[in-house]
């Protein structure tokens, strides 16, 4: 057999459907993973790293004394698999292949990932022949080239990947667990840091104190407008800015008639195309559409596996010769695209454009398939269509333009002009995403006047620096050596997810500024980007076989340890320093109602914001619970209350600005006041200027304090806190609703809990109770289908119907027996016969009417006559011998009440075979015997 291993489940699969041509693959499952096999191959798909590098047993306490944070430094590291199923499956496999071929992506990381493969087969068959298919493109032509030109498994380039992993474990390890520590920090409010992250951060941070040191220096700009033939031009000054307002000043009162035209250039010049994409001019690209650099990246990698285009991890800006650039022309034809690309087979460039870098490994990010917008939805469709026109740009002409420069005199001082025509749109016409302003000045001659219509002279200040973008952070990543093209877009995933920055453009939160100061103050080994690009280039070195990986690791040792003397000889400063600016990090200002600090409190899932002053001071503002995202402060503040603005960060999903949370608080209770009949606007007021808030509030209040805070009687104040009361039962009663929902109705886009309930409560459906009984058209106007109101009304009766039993005093274990046999509703128990009951349920007799006594009581109901267990037990036997009836048929006389030979005899047939379902004839016949 011969065994393939890819990358992902996805790529297998496309692989596999490659390789088979008009063969038929079969796709099976082992466990939960898949396997695609043709003719006597085997296509299996990894799921990225299956496993993990982790150090050796004994090192997971974090407060050993033995094995310090330092101590991970040269600690033992061994492999240990995460996928367990795929890892028992390749070996299960791999003992009857007897050639495996690995066909992960061709990079660091797919190297090392093939790598993972190749000691997982050698573990079982070591002595099986192993190669490598190298490509980069999912498509037919590029994996059949592959599977036809295979080669070995780079080990250098594989051991260049694992040297990151190895240092990256110990070098993230040990400092978070260090600095965590010192700070005091744990469970999920760990301290991370890293290698490349920390460095990266530390720009972020730098560049907000650049902002907040910025000292404005006021300019100034002078202008006229005139005008030529109806067209107004703008000239400005040739000074440009004027540092020295009386120069300004005097240039603007020296700024009169005649405005001479004194001289006029014209010229051309080329727009050059853009050269193609690599990773870098890719996120830079894809941001301007809207997209992260983390988002843009997975699209793009998902585009790659589903064969639409190359692989789109590369350092490379130069196509290779061997690229068909001619082949990927015609792929695009016949499609969406079949316009722009006749125009650029028709002008097309003689050589493609080329940027600076060159590698050997992929060539820059192309089309590799054609695709439709139907087929790939919105966001994918974006960046596909992207790269089909970056694609097309580089091998179109370059555009040009013509263009003026006019200079003036007014009166002995010099103003100018300038303007541009677009004459050959070039590349422009397949690249729409750099816009092409036009500046068409009117046709002047030397020596003619003009008029001055108006002169402007305007105040300006200097800006500070532009906070860091994601594309534009990852282009300074790379120009300072941090990270790699695979891993850049992740790290600042990673200070997102940390809460170490937010937004985009990028700014540190409170917390992010704590760390990077203090490793600054301490140890800026850390921060400083020397240490991570020294290393950086020595693992290219790897690659290349000019250093080896235990070199490296033993360098990044050495460098750790250096920095680790400095972090321990300061360990009570740097825990100090943290721990002080970080318990800003959860103070949003003032309590309004005594004035100590409100803060943000974490416990387990719940989170809320709370008073300093506790318990003398008992204020708090419930928040959503920390599944809808963890809440932190940020930096707008309330101008009413003075309150920092609150914000929920979920990892993949968008943050939830909940904004000024007393704001928020007093918005989202004010409906529940209104909900007390005799709730007023000016009660609302004395109770805001009290800082009560709620219903529950109202509720737990003493009749005297709530008369002295609203200005009302006691017995005024005695209703307003029932009407509390019952607000809060309805209140209540709504939560429930709303939990129930979520309980059965699975969400759907478009449809959300909230949303069903919101409809509900509209048509008069708040509480399970009224939900039992609702009209299925009231389900389906709130979005829920037939199936799924159906499910919902079931379980509502069913809920209601138990509480009702319950309430009645039905015993726990009892009522378990008659769902059991049923039973389901107190109408069951009340106009069911006893002896059916006690058969369906097997419940003696006597018991069952007692449980039928204490819930028709509840209900109101008239009770039925007690039957014994003697009396039951005879009256079968005598059932059971009159000749045609056995004990299926007693049942269904039981449910008529008929329960012996007496009740029988008395029977009315047609009433009995209606609710029995026997036939009348049959009765008759019954009674006949007895008769």
């Amino acid at each position: 057999m011969h065994l393939i291993i890819a990358e992902k489940n996805i790529s297998a699969n496309r692989i596999a459907q490659l390789l088979a041509g008009n063969e038929k693959v079969r796709a099976v499952k082992e466990g939960s993973v898949s396997t695609y096999s043709f003719d006597n191959k085997t296509v299996v798909g990894l799921k990225g790293h299956v496993v993990e590098v982790d150090f050796e047993p004994g090192y997971t306490n974090w407060r050993s004394e033995v094995h310090t944070p330092r101590s991970l430094i040269d600690a033992g590291t061994v492999k240990k698999p995460t996928e367990k199923k795929i890892v028992n499956l390749i070996q299960k496999l791999s003992k009857k292949a007897d050639l495996v071929t690995i066909a992960t992506d061709y990079d660091t990381e797919g190297e090392l990932i093939g790598k993972e493969a190749y000691e997982l087969v050698r573990a079982v068959n070591p002595s099986v022949r192993i190669n490598r298919a190298r490509f980069s493109a999912i498509t037919p032509a590029e994996i059949r080239s592959a599977f036809e030109n295979l080669t070995d498994l780079d080990f250098a380039l594989a051991a260049a990947g694992e040297t990151r992993q190895a240092i990256d474990l110990m070098w993230g390890a040990s400092l978070t667990r260090f600095i965590s520590l010192a700070a005091r920090r744990g469970g999920r409010d760990i301290l991370s840091v890293g290698r490349v992250q920390s460095p990266t951060l530390a720009m972020i941070v730098d560049r907000e104190r650049e902002i907040e040191n910025f000292v404005p220096q006021t300019y100034w700009m002078l202008s006229l407008a005139t005008e030529k033939d109806g067209q107004p031009v703008e000239a400005r000054h040739t000074a440009g800015r004027f540092t020295d307002h009386e120069a300004a000043l005097a240039a603007e009162a020296g700024t009169k008639e005649p405005l001479v035209v004194t001289n006029v250039k014209e010229g051309q010049k080329n727009d050059r195309a853009p050269t193609p994409f690599d990773t870098t001019t890719f996120i830079v690209a894809a941001s301007r559409l809207g997209l992260s650099a983390a988002n843009a990246m997975r699209i793009a990698e998902d585009l790659y596996m589903n064969g639409y285009i190359s692989y789109p991890r590369t350092d490379n800006t130069v196509y290779p010769k061997s690229l068909d650039l001619n082949g990927v022309l015609e792929t695009l034809r016949g499609g969406v695209f079949d316009a722009d690309v006749a125009w650029v087979q028709q002008h097309r460039r003689p050589v493609p454009t080329r940027g600076k870098k060159e590698s050997t490994d992929h060539p820059p990010i192309h089309p590799a398939g054609a695709a439709t917008r139907e087929a790939l939805g919105q966001d994918r469709w974006k960046v596909y269509e992207l790269i089909v026109r970056r694609f097309l740009a580089t091998l179109s002409p370059d555009a040009t333009w013509t263009t003026t420069k006019c200079m003036f005199d007014a009166s002995g001082e010099p103003y100018t002009a300038t303007g541009g025509r677009l004459l050959s749109a070039g590349w422009r016409r397949v690249y729409p995403y750099s816009e092409a302003k036009e500046n068409i000045l009117p046709v002047f001659t030397p020596g003619e006047r003009l008029p001055i219509q108006k002169v402007n002279l305007e105040e300006k200040q200097t800006q500070p620096p532009a906070r860091y973008s994601q594309s534009r952070l990852i282009q300074v990543m790379e120009e300072l050596g941090l990270g790699t093209k695979s891993t850049r877009h992740e790290v600042i995933g990673k200070l997102v997810s940390r809460r170490y920055v937010e937004g985009n453009p990028l700014r540190p939160t409170l917390v992010g500024r704590a760390v990077t100061d203090a490793l600054d103050n301490h140890a800026d080994t850390i921060t400083e980007p020397e240490m991570t690009r020294t290393l950086e280039e020595h693992m290219q070195l790897i690659k290349q076989s000019q250093r080896s990986r235990d070199d490296v690791i033993d360098e990044s040792r050495e460098m750790l340890h250096r920095v680790f003397d400095k972090l321990e000889e300061h360990r009570k400063e740097i825990g100090e320093e943290i721990m002080e600016q970080t318990a800003e990090e959860h103070t949003l200002g003032p309590c309004p109602a005594c004035g100590h600090d409100l803060r943000i409190r974490h416990l387990g899932v719940s989170q809320f914001i709370g008073c300093t002053g506790y318990p003398e001071c008992r204020f708090n503002i419930s928040l959503p619970g920390s599944t809808w995202g963890r809440a932190i402060r940020i930096e707008e503040t309330c101008p009413d209350h003075g309150l920092s603005h609150v914000r929920l960060i979920r990892k993949g999903s968008p943050p939830w600005t909940i904004g000024c949370p007393l704001c928020s608080h007093i918005a989202s209770n004010v409906e529940a006041l209104r909900m007390m009949p005799s709730m007023a606007d000016d009660i609302v007021q004395r109770l805001h200027e009290h800082h009560i808030y709620t219903v529950s509030e109202i509720a737990g209040m003493q009749p005297g304090d709530l008369a002295a805070i609203v200005g009302v009687d006691a017995e005024g104040a005695g209703r307003l806190i029932q009407e509390a009361e019952d607000a809060l039962e309805v209140l209540r009663r709504r939560s429930e609703l709303r939990k129930f929902i979520r309980k059965i109705v699975p969400p759907r886009k478009g449809r959300s809990h909230a949303k069903i309930a919101r409809s509900l409560l509209e048509q008069g459906i708040g509480d399970i109770r009224a939900l039992s009984r609702a009209d299925p058209a009231a389900l389906k106007k709130a979005g829920i289908g037939d199936a799924g109101a159906s499910e919902l009304l079931e379980a509502a009766r069913g809920l209601c119907n138990e509480r009702v039993l319950r309430e009645a005093g039905m015993p726990a274990v009892s009522l378990k027996k008659y769902q059991a046999g049923g039973v389901a509703s107190p109408d069951d128990l009340c106009y069911l016969p006893i002896p059916y009951l006690s058969s369906k349920t097997g419940i003696n007799p006597e018991t069952v009417h007692k449980h039928v006594d204490t819930v028709c009581r509840h209900l109101g109901r008239p009770t039925p006559a007690k039957i014994s267990r003697v009396a039951l037990e005879r009256g079968r036997k005598e059932l059971l011998e009159v000749p045609g009836i056995g004990e299926a048929t007693v049942e269904r006389l039981y449910l008529a009440g008929i329960y012996d030979a007496a009740t029988l005899r008395e029977a009315d047939p047609e009433e009995v075979s209606s609710i029995s379902g026997i036939a009348k004839a049959r009765l008759y016949d019954y009674i006949s015997h007895l008769k």
